[in-house]
């Protein structure tokens, strides 16, 4: 007797017969009468990433947390990937691995990657790391100590300092930490491994050192301080925070912690324009020289690059299977896009009651109110994501991890706002590729502050 999943995965394979080698028009008129899912292998879906898992206070005057994830792809295989790690500990993978407590501060993070998974692939392994050592380079410069270069890489202390002299403001640490891991991850993706590529000569290493810079992420990392009560939002690109916050009448607000970075900000088409004055094209369609949504993503050497590189690598790298390795139209002044997060600080009340880190294929399916609202149904139903349970509510959510409820509300409405089961079991029946069409990766991070 198959497995719900593998049962999911031969009615995939049928299905991909019928629409493979269709015109794009008829094949989405043939998605639409697919047959549906069960509800059995819908939930085996749901439930094959989720995790959830506690981190107690590391003092008296700390905060707990709870923390709920989980990923529902489209893409095969998928481009998004999650990240979360203990700051501050010697060995943090290590830390992570046991779902270690006992520290102040956290990151969260969501990385969406695009023309490919590699370049987010190597942010959810390498940025963490990265950033507990700009956090320690942060606080020894903070206190007039000479940093040691030997643990961090001079490279990072570098650039700690000219981001601090570039300014000309004195910065706060987590934001400046974050920043400096942001430039100097993406500068090791994209021109790191060039020069490395190039001193080495071996045709066999260029797809592993190549492939993470032709691809590309956005990438939105949280740092949580459980002890000051602050958060703190570093953004690149267009995946979201959430703060859902309970006011005094009951009622719930979502608080945006950070902001899209596409031509659709205001900032960001003034910023495009005064980095590259007279270039008209530079947002074309409504995209970067007309082909990239994101203004600001990691990888993405395609508009980074100087444009020998490009003409010298490109060829090679696109006949090894790298398509996204071509020029675009009216490249004249790389880099064209930037690593650089938004940084936004917030600090922490009694009214703010959890954190919603996602990519935006759930805001592609569901408003800031509705993801707030979503989560808050489940929040009061679940003793406040807090340990065990309340036994006087008589509220219910099918799904006990506040990611699944969220991503099966998501994948439950329509284009018109309209929720029911019959659309996620049509949804989730779509195959790679042709599931693109219709929906995204999907991957979920919800942080319950906990105060008792």
């Amino acid at each position: 007797m198959p497995t719900a999943l593998e049962s999911v995965a031969t009615k995939r394979v049928e299905a991909r017969k019928k629409l493979d080698g269709l015109p794009s028009k008829e094949r989405r008129e043939e998605a639409k009468r697919l047959g549906m899912l069960t509800d059995e292998e819908v939930d085996a879906i749901l439930h094959a990433k989720e995790n959830s898992w506690y981190l107690d206070p590391a003092s008296r005057q700390a905060m707990g947390l709870r923390v709920d994830t989980n990923q529902v792809s489209s893409n095969d295989p998928i481009e998004d990937y999650l990240a979360w790690s203990p700051l501050g500990s010697e060995d943090i993978a290590a830390a992570a691995a046991g779902k270690t407590s006992g520290v102040p501060r956290y990151m969260f993070s969501v990385f969406d990657g695009h023309a490919g998974y590699m370049c987010a692939e190597q942010l959810s392994q390498r940025l963490a790391p990265m950033l507990n050592d700009s956090l320690d380079i942060v606080a020894q410069l903070a206190d007039k100590k000479k940093p040691n270069v030997v643990a961090t890489g001079k490279e990072l202390v570098s650039t700690v300092k000219q981001l601090e002299s570039e300014s000309g403001i004195e910065w706060d640490q987590i934001p400046l930490a974050l920043t400096a891991t942001f430039v100097r991850m993406d500068h090791e993706l994209v021109h790191g491994s060039l020069a490395e590529f190039r001193r080495l000569q071996d045709m066999a290493t260029m797809d592993k050192l190549l492939g993470p810079a032709v691809s590309g992420s956005c990438g939105l990392v949280a740092v949580v301080d459980t002890e000051a009560n602050q958060v703190v939002v570093g953004n690149t690109g267009d995946s979201r925070a959430l703060l859902g916050v309970r006011l005094k009448d009951g009622r719930w607000k979502a608080v945006r912690l950070s902001e899209d970075q596409t031509a659709k900000n205001q900032n960001e088409l003034t910023r495009m324009s005064r980095e590259h004055p007279g270039e008209s094209s530079v947002i074309s369609k409504g995209r970067v020289l007309g082909g990239l949504m994101p203004t600001r993503a990691f990888g993405d050497c395609r508009y980074k690059w100087p444009l020998e590189a490009q003409q010298d690598l490109f060829p090679i790298l696109y006949s090894r299977g790298h398509r996204y390795a071509t020029t675009p139209p009216n490249y004249v002044t790389p880099p064209y896009v930037t690593a650089k997060p938004v940084i936004v600080k917030h600090q922490l009340n009694e009214n703010d009651k959890f954190i919603v880190i996602a990519s935006d294929g759930l805001y592609d399916q569901l408003s800031d109110d509705e993801v707030v609202d979503t989560v808050a149904q489940w929040y009061e139903a679940n003793n406040e994501g807090k340990r065990g349970t309340n036994p006087e509510s008589t509220l219910m959510t099918e799904d006990k991890n506040a990611a699944t409820h969220l991503i099966r509300t998501a994948l439950s409405t329509d284009r018109l706002g309209r929720r029911s089961d019959s659309v996620i079991r049509r949804l989730l029946a779509i195959p790679p590729p042709h599931s693109r069409r219709f929906r995204d990766d999907v991957s979920v991070t919800v942080v319950t502050l906990n105060r008792d």
